[in-house]
């Protein structure tokens, strides 16, 4: 596991609310995060699965921590997510957990590219497939373009 993920002490704010977790265990390529089903992230559509945007924010957190753990990430340097596709295959009950994988497939320049996919773990059935783009060297505060009003 690359120094990124183990310094990782805390999830960011949306991993929390869903339950996200880190799986230490994987030694796939990328990082790899679980996430338990549970009825305040799911939807009453077709039984009771996870819901769609749910994974969707999952893959995104996932792609953009894997870019952390890339050889190429220059520490400290800020990003944003320039585009993101999602394609759901198939739906995942909200009995299963999911396993959310995200590998950086390079960084040139100022964009990193990563691919993700979530599967449900006890099938390996794919639920969805992910490509995003990344900006890099981002400012993390207001945009210094935009005006400031007077207090």
């Amino acid at each position: 596991m690359s120094m990124f993920l183990k310094s990782l002490k805390e999830l960011p704010p949306f991993g929390v609310a869903v339950g996200m977790r880190l799986d230490e265990t994987d030694s796939g390529p990328g990082i790899v995060v679980l996430l338990d089903g549970d009825p305040n992230i799911g939807s009453q559509d077709f039984g009771g699965s996870f819901h769609n945007g749910v994974i969707l924010a999952t893959i995104d957190n996932a792609a953009g921590w894997c870019i952390r753990d890339h050889a190429d990430y220059r520490e400290g340097i800020a990003m944003a997510t320039l585009d993101l596709r999602v394609d759901f295959l198939s739906y995942a009950a909200l009995s299963e957990t999911l396993r959310i994988r995200a590998c950086c497939e390079g960084i040139d320049r100022d964009l990193a590219f990563v691919r993700a996919s979530a599967e449900i773990v006890s099938t390996g059935q794919l639920v969805a497939l992910g490509q995003a783009t990344f900006m890099m060297g981002t400012s993390p505060g207001p945009h210094a373009s935009v005006a400031q009003k007077p207090a």
